[in-house]
């Protein structure tokens, strides 16, 4: 084999190593906010009130914690390498693949009321790699392109 055979190889090996896709392993909503106060590092980013970058900040959104759940799992449902894993208790487990290598990433929502609002917190992870080139951040502006639009025909 090829020396890039076996890189190829290697990588692949490692894109199905990882945490599971297990619904009931879906954190509680504690153990979301101490993931989001950890910040961002090596491949994981989450949001925050100051982030310079649009897609690093929490979105609020006109709509109740239920319909802003349906409108999530909708944005969800219309990308191609994302999979809706789990929900309950204003939190949303989602994952994304990766096109290549099929690396998979890990996307919480926390969904928390705000008057006659919803505030959605997000942490986006690599479960296989450290450095993820930008990818999460990516993942992160994709929902949030996907939400708009499903917040849009929700109202």
């Amino acid at each position: 084999m090829t020396r890039l055979g076996l890189v190829v190889a290697g990588l692949l090996a490692l894109s199905s190593c990882g945490a599971s896709t297990d619904p009931a392993a879906l954190p509680p909503p504690d153990a979301v906010v101490r993931l989001l106060s950890q910040g961002n590092g090596a491949g994981v980013v989450v949001t925050s009130d100051g982030a310079e970058d649009p897609r690093l900040r929490p979105h609020v959104y006109p709509l109740s914690p239920v319909q802003s759940a349906h409108a999530v799992v909708d944005a969800l449902d219309s990308l191609p390498q994302w999979e809706v894993v789990a929900g309950r208790d204003g939190v949303i487990w989602a994952t994304r693949r990766t096109r290549i290598f099929h690396f998979v990433d890990d996307v919480y929502l926390l969904l928390q009321p705000a008057h006659d609002s919803t505030v959605i917190f997000a942490r986006s992870a690599s479960r296989a790699r450290k450095a993820d080139f930008g990818q999460n951040r990516r993942n992160l502006g994709e929902l949030w392109q996907a939400l708009e639009k499903s917040v849009k025909s929700e109202k």
